[in-house]
């Protein structure tokens, strides 16, 4: 039976982790929140959706590697682009959160069937080599820098739990 490569289990440990960890920045979030956009341009909505959407390249791009012969060249994709062509704004943020921890499970499942050489598999990212270790490395981090951006963008709206007292001791 293949094994994830022992120097792999603590990133993988937090790859599986990112949906609890996004959840736990969401944690308390008032609905009137969900679709105000901080000063980057970006809402708790929209970046539900971009972790969803994030994922499902993920997934595909794991798949093409995985699954072909030689180095498939990887589709890329711009966040802001499809943050607006594919009306993140209109879109159920109960739903991308549902779709991310079910992407992140699929493709956790995938990954822990692959045999170590696996791992250092690479497909073509606009030119660069990929290889699947690089894609669960980035998995990993890609939540955590996204629960810290929900939470960073709550405090700036005024909805982090304990936001009432900041406001009112200012």
């Amino acid at each position: 039976m293949p094994r994830l490569p022992a120097e792999l289990s603590d990133v993988f440990a937090r790859y599986i982790a990112g949906p609890m960890a996004v959840r736990s920045a969401l944690d308390g979030t008032g609905p009137s929140t969900m679709s105000r956009a901080g000063r980057e341009g970006w809402s708790v909505r929209d970046v539900l959706v971009h972790l969803a959407d994030a994922e499902l390249m993920r997934g595909a791009r794991l798949r093409l590697i995985l699954g072909s012969e030689g180095a498939p060249e990887l589709p890329a994709w711009e966040a802001d682009a499809w943050k607006r062509r594919l009306q993140y704004l209109w879109r159920s943020p109960e739903a991308a959160l549902a779709l991310y921890d079910a992407l992140v499970f699929s493709n956790a499942e995938l990954l822990r069937q692959v045999d170590g050489r696996a791992f250092e598999r690479f497909g073509l990212l606009e030119g660069r080599e990929v290889t699947v270790r690089e894609l669960l490395e980035r998995g990993a981090a890609h939540s955590e820098e996204h629960a810290a951006q929900i939470r960073a963008l709550r405090a700036e709206l005024g909805d982090a739990p304990g936001a009432e007292v900041r406001r009112g001791a200012g």
